[in-house]
């Protein structure tokens, strides 16, 4: 049986290399560049790689180890944008995997697919909780009422390409490139701007967002 096809021994590789609640094993670093070398040719190679480097901003006291992995990172990183060309069935998943390969953990562990996705924080000017929307129930900040649902809807305020930051541009560009148009107008919305229906105020939600769900530094 070949290697690819013993989803056994994958499971058991993945025990051995990655812990829950976002932590690695020293091994899983060292095992970085014969994952990355397998990836081309091996979809559970190029996932597993790809799980490791999503928890490289944990606690896990390898940085001497992940450090010497600077170039296979590189090459990981050209490997996964030829796979998102490619328009694959696992786009998300691979476009995740290549914000962490760029060092961009918070965004690689929480942004999604825009089918579905509600952020809350608390406006920057008034503290009052607002719930923003970005997917098929619209894209508005709102006050939750656990009676009424999302009462006193604002429109957002999506980001030009000249307005982006130079993360968010990456993430609009790759996404427009492959044809994810759902991706890239989310994108837009996310690095753009909401009203606060509380106090009126404006502010951008991708920094709010930013500022109170970012990652544990090592």
């Amino acid at each position: 049986m070949e290697l690819e096809d013993n989803a056994a021994a994958w499971e058991e590789l993945g025990y051995r290399l990655v812990l829950e609640h976002d932590l690695v094993f020293p091994a899983g670093f060292a095992a970085l560049p014969r994952l990355v070398r397998l990836a081309a040719r091996s979809a559970r190679a190029r996932g597993l790689a790809g799980a490791v480097l999503r928890r490289a901003a944990g606690h896990h006291g390898c940085d001497d180890l992940l450090a010497d992995c600077a170039d296979t990172i590189s090459e990981f990183r050209k490997l996964l944008d030829r796979h998102l060309q490619s328009r694959p069935v696992d786009y998300l998943a691979t476009f995740l995997d290549s914000l962490a390969a760029k060092e961009e953990y918070h965004w690689s562990a929480v942004l999604g697919d825009f089918a579905d996705d509600f952020y809350h924080l608390a406006c920057p000017h008034c503290a009052v909780e607002v719930t923003i929307a970005i997917g098929d129930h619209g894209r508005y900040s709102a006050i939750r009422d656990w009676h009424l649902g999302d009462v006193d809807r604002r429109c957002l305020r999506p980001a030009s390409s000249e307005e982006l930051p130079d993360i968010g541009r990456w993430m609009h560009e790759t996404a427009v490139r492959d044809g994810h148009e759902t991706l890239a107008d989310g994108i837009a919305h996310l690095f753009g701007k909401a009203e606060c229906p509380h106090c009126a105020s404006v502010f951008n939600i991708a920094d709010e967002y930013t500022s109170a769900n970012c990652p544990v530094l090592r």
